[in-house]
C-alpha cells in the first residue's frame, strides 16, 4: 500500500506540489517567526553580555513593586563600602537613564521608537569596566560636552567638535558639544538605540541624582569567583538594592526584553496558525476531490483483495508524505521569510538588534509536527471515504462515493456551527470581561465560521452557480455551460 501511495503521488506532481503548498506557508510562516525572534533574543543577549562582560558583580536598584518602571538609584556611599571589601578589585559607579538626540532638522532622533540611552562616565576613573570603545575624540569632561554612538553620529553627519541637542528624561533640550565618538561591542545593531555619554556630576545632575547611582559594576581579584564576591557585597548593601553575578545580570536584563518580545512572536505566529488552518482546507478538499476521481482506482483495490483499512492507509500515507515534503521546505522557506520581515521591520524604522540567524532545534520539531499532522488530519475524511468505495464500481462508468448516513444533517450542524460562531465573534468584539478571554473567543468565532461557511457551501454553490456562470455561458459557448452544468451536478 505504500508503494501504492508513493506511486499516486508521483503520478500527479502538479497536483501534490499545489496542494503542499498550502502548507509550504503556513509552516514558513511558523518557522520564520521562530527564527526571527530567536534571533532578535539572541542579538538583545549579546547586547547584556558585551555591556557586562568586564565586570564579575552588578549592583542595581531593586525595585519594591513590581512594573516596567525604572529601578530606583540608592546611595553613592554605597561605593566606598563595596572598595573597601577584601574580595573586591576594582568597581565604579555609573548613571543610566534615557535621553534623545535632536537632529539638525530639530527632529527627536528615534528609530522605529527605540529608545534613547543615556551613561555616565567618570573622567578620573580607570576604563577596565567601561565596555564603550572610544573611537575618536575624548570622553566628555565638562557639563558642556557629550559623546555619542558611531551610528547616530554618521546617522546625522556629525564628528567631534560639533554641537548636538539632547532631551534628557523629563527634561528640555540642551546643547551640547561632542567630544567624542564611541561604540558599543560587536553587535550588528543595538536595535536603533541610540547612546548619549555624559561625565559623572552632569549625568548626575541632569537626572536629578545628585549623590546617587543607578548601577555600580565591580571587579573581583584574582583567583576570587562570583558568587563569593556577590556573597560578600550583599552584606554591605542598603535596602532596596541588589547584586548579581555579571552573567546573572545580563540574563536577567535579557529574559525581561524577551518577555517584551513575546507578543510580536504571538501576533506572527497567529497568522501562521491560520494560513496552516485554511492550508487544512485546501488539503482536505484537495484530497476528496481525488478520492472523487479515483473511485474506480480504489475499487479495482478493493476486487483484487484489498480491504477498506488498506485503502484508507493509502490516502493517509499520501497525506503524510505530503505534508512532510512541505513542511520540510516552509522551514527552510522559514530563513527567506525571516529575512524579510527583519527587512520590514528596518523599512518601518525598527532596526532589531542581531547576530546571526538563529536556527533552534525547537524550531525544526515544532514546524515538522505542525505541518505533518495538520495535514494527515486533513486526510482523514477523506481516506474514510475512500473505504466506502464499493468493488463493483470498479465495473461501472459515472461510479460516484454513496453518501453518509449523516450527509442529511450536515445542512443543520454547518447553520449551528455558525450561530455559535457568530455568537463568539459578537461577544468578543462587544462584549465584557478579560481582554486575554474576549480575543481568544473572537478568533474561535472567526474559524468556527469559516468552518461553518465551509460547511454549508455546497447547498448554495448550485444556486450561486446558475447565476454567476450565466456570463460564462455566454462568452465560453460550450465549454462555458458544460463548466456551469459540471459546478451545478456537483456542488460538493
Amino acid at each position: 500500500m505504500t508503494r501504492v501511495a508513493i506511486r499516486s503521488l508521483l503520478g500527479r506532481k502538479l497536483r501534490f506540489a499545489l496542494t503542499s503548498l498550502a502548507i509550504v506557508m503556513g509552516v514558513a510562516m511558523v518557522s520564520g517567526t521562530y527564527v526571527l525572534t530567536d534571533t532578535i533574543n539572541a542579538g538583545f543577549h549579546t547586547i547584556f553580555t558585551v555591556a557586562y562582560s568586564k565586570s564579575d558583580a552588578v549592583v542595581t536598584g531593586k525595585q519594591v513593586f513590581g512594573g516596567s518602571q525604572n529601578a530606583p538609584s540608592f546611595p553613592e556611599s554605597t561605593l566606598a563600602k563595596i572598595r573597601g571589601l577584601s574580595d573586591v578589585d576594582q568597581a565604579e559607579g555609573g548613571i543610566g537613564d534615557t535621553a534623545q538626540f535632536v537632529g539638525r532638522n530639530g527632529k527627536v532622533v528615534s528609530h522605529g521608537g527605540a529608545p534613547g540611552l543615556a551613561f555616565s562616565v567618570n573622567q578620573g576613573a580607570d576604563k577596565s569596566l567601561n565596555p564603550l570603545t572610544l573611537l575618536s575624540g575624548h570622553w566628555p569632561s565638562t557639563s558642556d560636552e557629550v559623546a555619542m554612538d558611531k551610528t547616530t553620529a554618521d546617522g546625522q553627519h556629525l564628528v567631534v567638535g560639533d554641537t548636538v541637542g539632547v532631551i534628557p528624561r523629563g527634561g528640555a533640550v540642551r546643547q551640547f558639544k561632542v567630544s567624542g565618538i564611541v561604540e558599543f561591542g560587536q553587535a550588528a545593531s543595538l536595535g536603533g538605540a541610540t547612546l548619549a555619554i555624559f561625565d559623572l556630576p552632569t549625568a548626575q545632575a541632569m537626572f536629578h541624582k545628585q549623590g546617587e547611582f543607578d548601577e555600580i559594576d565591580v571587579s573581583a581579584k584574582p583567583g576570587i569567583t562570583g558568587t563569593a564576591l556577590v556573597n560578600q557585597i550583599k552584606g554591605v548593601l542598603p535596602p532596596h538594592t541588589q547584586v548579581l553575578t555579571s552573567q546573572a545580570q545580563a540574563k536577567q536584563s535579557s529574559d525581561n526584553v524577551g518577555s517584551g518580545l513575546k507578543f510580536l512572536q504571538y501576533f506572527l505566529l497567529a497568522f501562521g496558525g491560520i494560513a496552516l488552518f485554511v492550508g487544512s482546507f485546501v488539503i482536505a478538499n484537495t484530497l476528496s476531490i481525488t478520492v472523487a476521481q479515483r473511485t474506480r482506482e480504489f475499487a479495482t483495490l478493493r476486487a483484487m483483495g484489498a480491504t477498506g483499512k488498506q485503502v484508507r492507509r493509502v490516502v493517509i500515507i499520501e497525506g503524510l508524505v505530503t505534508g512532510l515534503f512541505a513542511s520540510v521546505i516552509g522551514l527552510f522557506a522559514g530563513f527567506g521569510l525571516a529575512k524579510g520581515l527583519d527587512q520590514l521591520f528596518k523599512a518601518f524604522g525598527a532596526d532589531l538588534p542581531q547576530t546571526g540567524l538563529v536556527f533552534a532545534t525547537r524550531t525544526v520539531i515544532v514546524s515538522l509536527l505542525v505541518g505533518t499532522i495538520v495535514t494527515v488530519l486533513a486526510s482523514l475524511r477523506p481516506a474514510i471515504r475512500a473505504t466506502r468505495v464499493p468493488p463493483i464500481a470498479a465495473v461501472r462508468e459515472g461510479s460516484i462515493l454513496p453518501p453518509s448516513r449523516f450527509a442529511k444533517f450536515g445542512p443543520f450542524v454547518a447553520l449551528g456551527v455558525c450561530a455559535v460562531a457568530l455568537a463568539l465573534v459578537g461577544y468578543g468584539a462587544f462584549g465584557h470581561g478579560a481582554t486575554g478571554v474576549r480575543l481568544v473567543m473572537l478568533a474561535a468565532g472567526v474559524l468556527g465560521l469559516f468552518v461553518g461557511v465551509a460547511m454549508v457551501a455546497p447547498s448554495i454553490v448550485r444556486p450561486l452557480a446558475s447565476i454567476l456562470a450565466w456570463p460564462a455561458t455566454r462568452i465560453g459557448g460550450v465549454a462555458g455551460s458544460l463548466a456551469r452544468s459540471n459546478s451545478m451536478r456537483n456542488p460538493g
